[in-house]
C-alpha cells in the first residue's frame, strides 16, 4: 500500500476511533463547526401604563431616546428599535428645535435607530378590526412625514393574543415582518404567518420572551456560566430557526447599556465561530428572508389575558364603544361632505382616533394605579362623546333635508349604518312644538298616529312623556326595510283618538307545565309570541326557549351562575376551585307588555349579589334580548357567568373576528400560553374573544348570540358569556404601613351586560348570524327632523351605499386623507369569493382599488369589486 495511502487510511481510523470512544466531545465540535449568525436587536419595550402613570412613561421614554441617540453617536454600529409612534411623538414634541431631536431624524433616516409602524401598543382579540388599521396607517404616516422613512417591521412586544387576519393587515399596509413575542409556537422560531385570503408575512416568534436578551445578561459580567448558558440557550433557538437568530435585548422601559458594546466582542471571541452583530429589526429580517425551508402556518391565537375585560369592566366596554362610535361618525361626517352639507373634520377624527388607541394600550392595572386607569377611561371617553357629537351632528344636517309632507307631522327619518337593507325596534325621543308657541299642541294631547311615508299606520308604544314649555316623548316602533346604509323616515301625525294596538306577547305568570318545558318544574312563567314560547321556571330561574317555527327547543336551562374562585387575579392567575353555585329566585315579574315589546323581570340573588335580568320578546321580530344588571360590591372571588346550553351534540361553535370569523380549527398550531404571568392553558383552550357574535349550531339548525362584551367560553354542550370576574389581589403587590394593600376589582357598582339571542334553520352563514351581531351592536337611530320642509332634497328613504353580494361587509367611509374623494374599506364575511357593483348615493359608481395607506394600486377605474374569501378591500370613489 502505498505511503499517502497508509497515512489518509491512518487519519479516517484515528476520527472513527475520536467518534466511538469520545462521542460528547465529537458532538460539540460539531455544533461549532458552523457560524450562526445572532443578530441583537437593543430596544426598550415602551409601556404606556404599566411602570408608572402614562405621564410618567413617557418622560421615562424621552429619557431611552436620548440615551439610544448617545449611544449611536459612540458607536456607529450600534442599533436601536422604538416600538410605538405615541413614544416618538411626544419626544418630538418636548425636543422640538434641539440638536437631540436633529440627530434622532439622522440616525432614523440612516437606518441606525429604527422607528415602528404602529402609533400605540393595542391588544388585538378585543379590539375592533378599524381600530388595528388606524393603528397602523397613523403610526405609518407619522415616520413618512416626520422622519422620511418607511417602516417595515411591527414589533408587537408583550401582546398576548394575535387575530388571524392581520396579517392581510400588515401586507396591505406595505408591512411584510412582524415580532411576536407572547403565545407563538414553541417549535418554530420563524415562519410565514398566512391570512384567510392567502397574504402572508415573515414572522419572528420570540420563545425565550421578549426580554430573552436582558435574561440573558447579555449586558452584564460575561463569565463563564452565563457564556455556557448563552451558547445553550442559542444552539436550541438555532435548530427551530435554520437560519440567523434575533435576540432582542430590552424588555420594559429599559435603557440601553454601553456595556453591550463591549460585550458583544467578547461573544464572538469566546463563542466563535457564532457571530454577533448589532441590528434592527428590519436589517434582520432581510438577512431571515433567504433561510431555506421556512415553513408556512396560519390561524388565530386568543389572548391569554382575556379575563381583563371581566375583571377591569369600567375600562373596555367604553374603550369598545367609543371606536363604534367613531366607525358611525366617519360614515355619516363622509356623506354630508359628498352631497355638500358640511366640511369633513379629518383633524378632529385623528385625534379622536388617536385618544382611542391610547385607550386600547396593552396596559392597565400597573404601578400608575388608579391614575393609569383613570387616564386610559378618560381617552375611551373623550373619543366617545367627540366622536358622538361629530355623529348626532351629521344624521340632524341629513335628516333637516328629508322632504316632509305639507300637513302637520312630526318626522322621524331612521339611521342605518350596515350595509344590508334591515329591521329593528327603535326608540326614539321627540318634542312636540307649535308652530308659533312651543306649548300649542292640544291636537296632538288628543290622539296620535305613526304612519311611514304612504300613509301607512305603524304601531307603536308610548313610554313616557314630560311637559315643560312642551311637550317630549318616548316612542317605540318597529321600523321596517331601513335601506343598506341609509334612512327611512316616519311621521307622528296628529289624530281624533288615540290608537289601540294589541299586547305584543301573551303571557301566564303562573301556570303547571306538562310539557316538561322547564324540565321537572310545576310552576313557570311563560311568554309568547308568534316565533318563541319561553318559559321560566318560578323555583330556579332557569328559562328554555322552544321555537314555533324550527318546532323545536333551541336551548334549555339558560341560567346565571357564579363560578367560584380562590383569590385571583386580574392578569393571569384564575384558581378555580369547581364549585358552581347556582342563584336564588326573589321574584319573576312583568314589568311591560305594550304593543312592540313584553318583558318579564328575573330577580336573583347569587351568593348575596343582587342580580336583575330582563328578558324581551317582540311583536313580529325574531330575537329575545337579554339584560343583565349586577349589583357588584367587591370582595369576592366569583366569576358571574350567563350559560346558554347547546342542545345539539355536535355543534359547531363560530364566532366573529376583525374581518371575519373563526372556530376551534382555525387556531394557529402549537400556539398557547408559556410563561408565568399568562392563563393556564387548560383555561384559556376554551376561550374566544368574539367580535359582536357566536353561532352554535349544525348545518340543520342553530342559534347566535350578539354580545355587547367579548369573553366567551366554549364547553362542553354550553356556550358560556364571561360578564363580570371578581377578584381580590392584583399582578404587583402594593404596600401600606408594612401590610400588602387587596386590589379588589372590579369596583363597586352597578354592571350591565346585553345579550340578543335568535335561532334559525342553516349554518351561520344560512342564519346571516354576523348580520345578527354586528346590527346588534350598531342599532338603528332615530333624529326628529323638525327643521326640514317639503322642499327638502332628499326623498323620504334612500341607500347612500349598498352592494350587490350579500357576503360584503362595509367595514368604514370616510373622506380620502390626500385629496376629495371617498374611502369606502369593505369585506367578505362568509368565505366565499363575492363580485358586486357598488351604489354610491343613488348611483352605481367607478372606484380606484387602494392599499390601507389609501394608496392607489392601479391606474385605472374599475366597475365591479371582486373580494377573494376573507379579502379586505380599500376603494377610492370620486363623487361629485
Amino acid at each position: 500500500m502505498p505511503r499517502h495511502v497508509r497515512i489518509v487510511c491512518g487519519y479516517l481510523l484515528l476520527i472513527l476511533f475520536l467518534v466511538v470512544c469520545f462521542p460528547d466531545q465529537s458532538r460539540g465540535q460539531q455544533e461549532t463547526s458552523s457560524s450562526l449568525q445572532v443578530y441583537v436587536v437593543p430596544f426598550s419595550h415602551l409601556d404606556l401604563a404599566w411602570a408608572c402613570t402614562q405621564e410618567e412613561c413617557l418622560s421615562r421614554g424621552d429619557y431611552i431616546i436620548r440615551r439610544a441617540v448617545e449611544l449611536a453617536e459612540k458607536n456607529p454600529q450600534f442599533r436601536f428599535v422604538l416600538e410605538s409612534e405615541v413614544f416618538i411623538e411626544n419626544f418630538v414634541a418636548s425636543h422640538r428645535g434641539t440638536g437631540e431631536l436633529d440627530q434622532l431624524k439622522q440616525l432614523v433616516k440612516e437606518g441606525r435607530i429604527e422607528i415602528a409602524p404602529l402609533w400605540a401598543d393595542i391588544y388585538q382579540n378585543q379590539t375592533r378590526g378599524e381600530a388595528l388599521i388606524r393603528n397602523l396607517t397613523y403610526g405609518k404616516r407619522y415616520a413618512r412625514s416626520t422622519f422620511g422613512v418607511d417602516p417595515s417591521v411591527a414589533q408587537l412586544t408583550d401582546i398576548p393574543g394575535f387575530t388571524r387576519q392581520y396579517p392581510q393587515i400588515l401586507t396591505k399596509s406595505s408591512t411584510p415582518y412582524m415580532v411576536m413575542t407572547r403565545m407563538g409556537p414553541r417549535d418554530l422560531s420563524i415562519f410565514h404567518w398566512k391570512a384567510p385570503d392567502g397574504s402572508s408575512i415573515l414572522v419572528w416568534n420570540t420563545i425565550n420572551g421578549y426580554g430573552w436578551g436582558v435574561n440573558l445578561g447579555l449586558h452584564l459580567a460575561l463569565g463563564a456560566d452565563r457564556l455556557n448558558t448563552i451558547h445553550d440557550e442559542l444552539q436550541t433557538i438555532a435548530g427551530t430557526a435554520r437560519g440567523p437568530v434575533y435576540m432582542g435585548w430590552g424588555t420594559d422601559l429599559y435603557a440601553p447599556s454601553e456595556n453591550l458594546f463591549e460585550n458583544l466582542g467578547i461573544l464572538n471571541r469566546r463563542l466563535a465561530p457564532t457571530q454577533f452583530r448589532f441590528s434592527t429589526a428590519q436589517e434582520f429580517f432581510r438577512a431571515a428572508a433567504a433561510s431555506p425551508s421556512i415553513a408556512s402556518l396560519s390561524g388565530e391565537i386568543p389572548s391569554s389575558w382575556a379575563n381583563l375585560t371581566t375583571s377591569l369592566v369600567p375600562l373596555w366596554l367604553p374603550a369598545m364603544k367609543a371606536t363604534d362610535t367613531l366607525v358611525a361618525a366617519e360614515k355619516f361626517a363622509a356623506i354630508n361632505y359628498a352631497l355638500g352639507y358640511a366640511d369633513y373634520p379629518d383633524r378632529t377624527f385623528e385625534y379622536l382616533w388617536k385618544q382611542n388607541l391610547r385607550s386600547l394600550d396593552h396596559n392597565n392595572d400597573g404601578q400608575g394605579g388608579a391614575i393609569g386607569d383613570e387616564r386610559k377611561l378618560g381617552y375611551a371617553r373623550e373619543a366617545e362623546l367627540g366622536a358622538g357629537r361629530i355623529l348626532r351632528d351629521s344624521l340632524r344636517n341629513i335628516a333637516e333635508r328629508v322632504r316632509r309632507p305639507a300637513q302637520k307631522n312630526v318626522p322621524i327619518v331612521v339611521f342605518n349604518s350596515q350595509s344590508w337593507k334591515r329591521g329593528d325596534v327603535v326608540n326614539a325621543h321627540l318634542t312636540l312644538f307649535g308652530e308659533v308657541e312651543t306649548n300649542d299642541i292640544d291636537e296632538y294631547k288628543t290622539g296620535m298616529r305613526l304612519v311611514d311615508a304612504n300613509g301607512t299606520s305603524i304601531p307603536f308604544q308610548l313610554e313616557q312623556y314630560s311637559e315643560g314649555s312642551s311637550r317630549s316623548l318616548e316612542i317605540s316602533f318597529l321600523a321596517r326595510g331601513v335601506p343598506s346604509f341609509g334612512y327611512k323616515t316616519y311621521y307622528l301625525v296628529p289624530s281624533n283618538a288615540p290608537e289601540k294596538f294589541g299586547d305584543a306577547c301573551e303571557v301566564k305568570l303562573g301556570v303547571n307545565d306538562p310539557a316538561g318545558m322547564a324540565g321537572n318544574a310545576s310552576s313557570v312563567a311563560v311568554v309568547e309570541n308568534e316565533y318563541y314560547r319561553v318559559a321560566v321556571d318560578r323555583a330556579t330561574g332557569h328559562w328554555d326557549v322552544f321555537d314555533k317555527q324550527l318546532n323545536r327547543a333551541v336551548s334549555n336551562k339558560i341560567e346565571i351562575v357564579a363560578a367560584e374562585e380562590q383569590d385571583g387575579d386580574d392578569q393571569s392567575v384564575i384558581l378555580r376551585t369547581g364549585r358552581t353555585i347556582s342563584s336564588v329566585v326573589d321574584a319573576i315579574d312583568l314589568e311591560e307588555n305594550g304593543p312592540i315589546r313584553t318583558v318579564l323581570r328575573i330577580k336573583e340573588n347569587l351568593a348575596g349579589i343582587p342580580v336583575k335580568q330582563r328578558l324581551t320578546l317582540y311583536r313580529s321580530i325574531k330575537k329575545i334580548d337579554i339584560e343583565n344588571t349586577i349589583e357588584w360590591k367587591p370582595g369576592r372571588s366569583v366569576s358571574i357567568e350567563q350559560r346558554f346550553p347547546i342542545l345539539q351534540p355536535r355543534a359547531e361553535v363560530r364566532n366573529g373576528i376583525p374581518f371575519g370569523t373563526a372556530v376551534s380549527s382555525d387556531m394557529m398550531p402549537n400556539a398557547r400560553p408559556h410563561w408565568d404571568d399568562e392563563v393556564k392553558t387548560e383555561i384559556w383552550r376554551g376561550w374566544r374573544q368574539i367580535q359582536d357574535w357566536v353561532f352554535a349550531g349544525t348545518e340543520e339548525w342553530g342559534f347566535t348570540i350578539g354580545a355587547d362584551h367579548n369573553l366567551i367560553e366554549v364547553g362542553d354542550n354550553v356556550v358560556t358569556a364571561d360578564m363580570l370576574r371578581g377578584t381580590t389581589v392584583s399582578p404587583l403587590t402594593t404596600m401600606r404601613n408594612g401590610r400588602t394593600i387587596p386590589d379588589w376589582r372590579p369596583p363597586e357598582g352597578a354592571y350591565t351586560f346585553r345579550y340578543s339571542f335568535t335561532s334559525s334553520k342553516g349554518n351561520w352563514a344560512d342564519a346571516k348570524a354576523w348580520q345578527f351581531g354586528m346590527a346588534f351592536s350598531a342599532p338603528l337611530v332615530p333624529v326628529q327632523a323638525v327643521g326640514g320642509t317639503e322642499k327638502g332634497p332628499l326623498p323620504p328613504e334612500d341607500s347612500f351605499l349598498s352592494f350587490d353580494a350579500e357576503n360584503v361587509v362595509l367595514s368604514a367611509m370616510k373622506k380620502a386623507d390626500d385629496g376629495g374623494a371617498i374611502v369606502i374599506r369593505a369585506f367578505e364575511i362568509e368565505g366565499v369569493k363575492a363580485e358586486s357593483a357598488i351604489q354610491v348615493l343613488g348611483r352605481e359608481r367607478r372606484f380606484r382599488e387602494t392599499n390601507l395607506l389609501e394608496e392607489n394600486l392601479s391606474a385605472n377605474a374599475e366597475d365591479t369589486l371582486r373580494l377573494k374569501p376573507f379579502d379586505i378591500d380599500t376603494l377610492k370613489v370620486t363623487v361629485p
